[in-house]
């Protein structure tokens, strides 16, 4: 079975125990998420929102372990869950510093608005910690109720504090395979050079 559609049945399996705080379908996410959570080694830790944990089940995680978000998985190493994406991005460079190995961090591409994401950034320079921040980067409908959220590039932004960007556009029927290849030689380089951020723009 594809990691697609193993991603597509566990979803299907998750909405019907009622997730918390709800079904939150992947949609154009799923090639990316199959990628981030495969582009990484099983003994490093995901932090994943609360849309992107289901990529769990790709380290055979069973969906039981996904209905509440905030309880995460150990043994799978998928990090509990919060809805506040600074505290994601701060937790996964504890979590880079406390394993000593590569952390994978998921994040919206909204949250680099959050001061606490700025704090993420600085400290994981200053500690070398090895963090791979993505920045999921999608369009929303113009119902959205979002407004301007950074004023900036965040390129830039990252630049400023010392995190090398890599950016990358999710689409194609390669997409998956393309993300994993990314994401795999960003954690080499986050292992031996400190934090990286991925923009991934997704269709």
């Amino acid at each position: 079975m594809s990691e697609l559609s193993t991603l597509a049945r566990a979803e299907a399996e998750l909405a019907a125990l009622g997730p918390l705080p709800f079904p939150l379908p992947l949609g154009p996410l799923a090639p990316a998420v199959a990628g981030m959570v495969t582009g990484m080694q099983t003994g490093d830790w995901l932090v994943l929102g609360p849309r992107e944990r289901i990529g769990a089940v790709l380290r055979g995680c069973p969906v039981e372990r996904l209905v509440d978000p905030a309880r995460g998985a150990r043994p799978y190493k998928l990090a509990p869950t919060t809805g506040r994406p600074g505290a994601r991005a701060l937790h996964a460079v504890g979590l880079a510093l406390g394993s000593g190995r590569p952390v994978l961090c998921a994040l919206g591409s909204a949250s680099i608005a959050s001061g606490a994401l700025h704090e993420a950034l600085n400290s994981a320079v200053l500690t070398g910690a090895p963090v791979l921040f993505v920045l999921l980067v999608q369009q929303l409908p113009d119902d959205a109720p979002v407004g301007r959220q950074l004023a900036g590039d965040v390129g830039a932004i990252a630049a400023a504090h010392g995190v090398p960007e890599s950016s990358l556009t999710c689409s194609g029927d390669d997409a998956a395979e393309r993300v994993r290849a990314c994401v795999q030689s960003l954690r080499e380089e986050a292992s031996k050079g400190g934090p990286r951020l991925l923009l991934l723009t997704l269709p």
